[in-house]
């Protein structure tokens, strides 16, 4: 008999994927490659089409689904129950049951293991692992008929569905293979990793293994014993025996779980041979599929299987290296030095490299994951080096730092071992100095010294003089191209100037104001013993070019209010302020994101919610009123050091808090300037992007952001290129978490130690203040009109485009960032109480918990769940 619903797994691979689903593709690949698979078929796609078709339920499931308009879990579950039970309701067509039964009839054993198998599960981009129902010690024909069907409607699963929300993830064409395998009745059983997930290191595998059916560890009711090996030497370097007092076994329904027997429990599973043998299967495994495995094992009759093998899609990128013997260090450039843990568009990414390679050794900056990491190394073997990362009180993001620290603890002996003599380094350090570099360094020390000469509002026009003649400039010069090759040329050698030598010209103007506030603040300590509270002279900083666009927002919003317009992109007021800021943007340092004036959407929100609340009268009369108090505080300060006798003290610290308030707020004009010199970026890579359009290259201007300039200088067609690098994009951007330091064997470190003690959480403290709100967890910006009066936003970190944010919320915590960091210094010219570095904050708080937060102590408590 022919089969047109059923295929052999030995006759199945790869290529079948969307024929089988990934499992069984991946089983298929399995058996040709020699591992140990036991035998079996797999029920194919078109069966479960046939099904759907044959019992009337598309209309009914879509009728079902239409109502499903949020995430919200009951309701998601409410529709999942609805689906499902037309699947269990349904009747399994006769011509595929005939070819389901005679070949079930041709296995050795009637007791079968019955598994999902989806399109997309196994896949190396999205993992539905765990998602879809698997079925143990199915036996008999009238069990394998129901089970099947249950495989079928597990696509309708609650956590199927929520994932697909999530993930935005169509529904359409969504269909379930199923693999119908001899069960193995296992002795003993587990779970092995090709490269260690808890480390991401490629170079060990980590084992896994329990008393009987691997379903009691898969389900978490059982702690298993656990090994990791250098994969390399095939050498174990941790043995962890558990008390195992759970297993799964087979009974007459199925499975059950069981108590092991007493003398098992503490038993190891695996002996040292057995080990081995596990080695060499997981090499295999990996070798052919040419990346990272997850594989599910067992042991049945003395003889090792392999149940199952799927990539590993939760490893962090390795960053290629060029000697992957020697260990190399990397650090997460943009999230120390930007506290950015988004990825780049690959044209971002792909400038932002060039333009580092021009300040540093071309060999030190690697990218993955749309990040870019620069080694370390070299300057990790200089333990005065080390010092100064222990002083990060400077540092954008000291968690950063932190966990430097850790890395190059934990890897001190090779990293002493490898030391390199001083003469070796000499060509490396010359490699920094360029003719350019050393006209950057002779007119950035003359502008410092302009600041120190000239502490008040002339040096203050003078950096908005020069930042603003220097985007004049390059605007001209941007006019003026003609062709691809000058357009391509002028964004390459123009990458340095706007992210580097500009911001960083403009903030040499101010430099020393960065010392100003800890030197008055060592006077007044030594005359009047800590009688003052200097964070008053923080809030409502002048010439702060991000305050100040608050500010407007503010006061177009009262306007309006007061006219009783609505606000709308073409009122005069909105056009004003979108000619002016309309160039900023969430992630403005990336090309390849849309400015303001092309979607002014979320200002449009923002003051739509400042005028519904009435903030904006609150906010204004706020701001003046802190401004006020930090200029009355610096005449308490002076009188008291007067009164104490202390007069010259008293004129220094006056002139430095003053000084200190004129200058401080034109640290945040660097990145202003630098946005506006992306943005031209931007418009030349917008005309690129029309240029490709018209000649077929490329489906849309936009498209251009998601090639790279190789691409771009190639005359191929760039559709798929530029598809493929969308959907990678848009996948990293939800990553959850990024590793602030690599190394060149895959290792990642996050953070260093999390403290917790119960409901306390500890971070960096920024800005002062106690406060306890309800919590309102955001990931993006636009997402702020979720945000009510009074909440305590929580995120990963801040750039310029929160800033309008600050002005409706109670406090703050980010996962990212220290003192000097954006988000840190708004806070605290806004006088919202603010923790930094609290990690993972945004998924170990939820929205609607009664928090406290102090950010004097950076102390985070919760006082009750959702209200």
């Amino acid at each position: 008999m022919e089969n047109n619903y059923v295929r052999l797994l030995k006759d199945v691979s790869k290529k079948d994927l969307l024929i089988v689903g990934g499992k069984a593709a991946n089983l298929g690949e399995m058996i040709k490659s020699g591992l140990p698979v036991p035998e079996g078929f797999v029920l194919v796609i078109d069966s479960y089409k046939e099904f759907i078709e044959f019992n009337n339920m598309k209309i009914k499931i879509k009728d079902l689904y239409k109502n499903l308009d949020n995430n919200e879990y009951e309701n998601v579950k409410r529709i999942s129950k609805d689906i499902k039970e037309l699947f269990q309701k349904g009747k399994i067509p006769e011509k595929i049951l005939d070819e389901i039964n005679q070949n079930y009839e041709k296995m050795e054993s009637t007791q079968v293991a019955v598994r999902s198998s989806g399109t997309r599960e196994d896949s190396p981009d999205t993992s539905f692992a765990g998602l879809y129902d698997s079925f143990l010690n199915v036996h008999g024909k009238e069990q394998l008929h129901r089970y099947i069907k249950l495989c079928w409607a597990s696509l309708w699963n609650t956590q199927a569905i929520s994932y697909r929300l999530k993930h935005n993830i169509k529904d359409n064409n969504l269909a379930n293979a199923v693999v119908i395998q001899e069960l193995m009745k296992a002795k003993k059983s587990g779970i092995l990793f090709t490269a260690n997930p808890l480390n991401n290191k490629r170079d060990q595998i980590l084992i896994n293994s329990a008393w009987g059916l691997g379903e009691a560890i898969v389900s978490g009711d059982v702690t298993p014993d656990q090994w990791i090996v250098d994969k390399t030497k095939e050498k174990i370097v941790e043995e962890k025996i558990t008390e195992k007092r759970k297993m799964t076994v087979c009974n007459d329904n199925g499975t059950k779980l069981v108590d092991v027997p007493y003398e098992k429990q503490n038993k190891i599973t695996l002996d040292h041979s057995e080990v081995q043998n596990l080695i060499e299967l997981a090499k295999k495994s990996e070798n052919h599929f040419e990346k990272p495995q997850d594989i599910e094992w067992a042991v049945c009759d003395n003889k090792f299987y392999i149940v199952q093998s799927r990539p590993i899609t939760t490893l962090f990128p390795k960053v290629e290296t060029d000697n992957n013997e020697e260990l190399r260090i990397y650090i997460n450039f943009l999230l120390i030095d930007k506290v950015m843990p988004e990825p780049l568009t690959p044209i971002g990414k792909d400038i932002w490299v060039k333009y580092l390679k021009k300040i540093l050794p071309a060999k030190w900056v690697k990218s993955a994951a749309g990040r870019i990491f620069v080694d370390i190394t070299e300057l990790s073997r200089l333990r005065r080096w080390w010092e100064k990362l222990r002083d990060n009180s400077y540092a954008m993001d000291p968690l950063t730092t932190q966990t430097m620290l850790k890395v190059l603890e934990k890897n001190k002996d090779i990293l002493k071992q490898e030391r390199r003599p001083l003469f070796k380094l000499i060509p490396t350090l010359f490699s920094f100095i360029s003719p350019s570099f050393l006209k950057f360094i002779l007119t950035s020390m003359s502008k410092a010294l302009y600041g120190i000469l000239f502490p008040g509002e002339k040096v203050v026009d003078k950096a908005y003089e020069y930042g603003e003649n220097q985007i004049k400039s390059l605007k001209q010069r941007a006019d003026k191209l003609t062709n691809r090759k000058e357009k391509i040329e002028f964004i390459e050698n123009n990458a340095l100037k706007v992210y580097y030598y500009i911001p960083l010209q403009v903030l040499y103007y101010v430099i020393n104001s960065i010392t100003y506030l800890e030197k008055a603040k060592r006077i007044i300590n030594k005359h009047l013993e800590n009688k003052f509270n200097l964070s008053k002279v923080e809030k409502s900083l002048p010439n702060n070019v991000t305050t100040e666009m608050g500010l407007e927002l503010l006061e177009i919003a009262k306007k309006l209010d007061k006219s009783g317009e609505q606000p709308q992109p073409s009122h005069p007021e909105i056009k004003k302020f979108l000619n002016k800021y309309g160039h900023r943007t969430y992630l403005e340092i990336d090309p390849g994101v849309s400015r303001w004036k092309e979607d002014p959407e979320y200002i449009i929100n923002l003051i739509r919610s400042y005028i519904d609340n009435k903030s904006y009268k609150k906010r204004i009369k706020k701001f003046y009123q802190d401004k006020e108090e930090a200029e009355k505080t610096i005449q308490e300060i002076t009188i008291n050091l007067k009164e104490k006798g202390a007069h010259r003290e008293a004129k220094k610290v006056k002139n430095l808090l003053q000084s200190y308030r004129k200058l401080f707020g034109v640290r945040e004009l660097p990145k202003y300037i630098m946005s506006q010199g992306v943005e031209v970026f931007r418009e030349i890579l917008l005309d690129l992007g029309e240029e490709l359009m018209s000649e077929g290259r490329l489906e849309s201007k936009d498209d251009i952001f998601f090639i790279t300039f190789n691409d771009l200088k190639s005359e191929v067609k760039l559709q798929e290129i530029a598809l493929r690098n969308r959907k990678i994009y848009y996948n990293e951007l939800k990553r959850s978490s990024v590793p602030r330091v690599v190394t060149s064997k895959g290792e990642t470190f996050y953070s260093p130690d999390v403290s917790r003690n119960n409901d306390e959480f500890d971070g960096i403290p920024v800005s002062p203040g106690i406060y306890e709100g309800q919590v309102k967890v955001l990931e993006y910006p636009e997402e702020g009109t979720k945000l009510n009066e009074g909440d305590i936003l929580i995120t990963k970190a801040t750039n310029p485009a929160w800033t309008p944010l600050f002005l409706k919320i109670g406090g703050l915590i980010t996962e990212m960032g220290g003192p000097i960091s954006h988000g840190s210094v708004v806070a605290r010219e806004y006088g919202v109480p603010a923790i930094a570095g609290v990690s993972e904050a945004t998924t170990r708080f939820k929205d609607g918990q009664i928090i406290r937060i102090n950010g004097e102590t950076g102390k985070v408590e919760i006082l009750s769940e959702k209200i």
